[in-house]
């Protein structure tokens, strides 16, 4: 099945013909703050299987780890698209909420439940992590 996300304005797009390595959300106060929401969820695809086109602005980020990590916005209409890590250097973050159907979101887990804000509930049996995955 092919995946395809875009911006708002679609002039940023981005496609696979694989499946994410994994789905996540992230409760991290960089993903809060790039996001202005409670977390972010994301896809993480193999950059190799993947293609995206449009500009990018970029805002860079300092892990808890010390890595660099970048989150992609399109140009024209500010929608954040992608998480870069250097901690990942061969994958690439999708905004979970910019992926069309027929894709389906399904988290394996939640990260950095120690920034999670206390009005978001995560579902029983969900695995989480306090910082990254270990």
């Amino acid at each position: 099945m092919k995946i395809h996300a875009s911006c708002s304005c679609t002039k940023v797009q981005f496609e696979s013909e694989i499946e994410p390595v994994i789905q996540l959300c992230c409760h991290c106060l960089d993903c809060q703050d790039a996001l202005q929401a409670d977390y972010a969820e994301i896809a993480f695809f193999k950059i190799s299987s993947a293609k995206w086109s449009g500009a990018t602005e970029s805002k860079n980020y300092v892990a808890d780890s010390g890595s660099r990590t970048r989150r992609e916005q399109c140009a024209e209409c500010s929608t954040v698209m992608f998480d870069r890590s250097e901690g990942f250097p061969k994958l690439i973050g999708v905004m979970m909420a910019q992926i069309k159907p027929p894709f389906s979101s399904e988290p394996a887990c939640h990260v950095y439940i120690k920034d999670k804000q206390a009005k978001v509930l995560i579902p029983d049996g969900i695995k989480t992590y306090e910082k990254g995955i270990s």
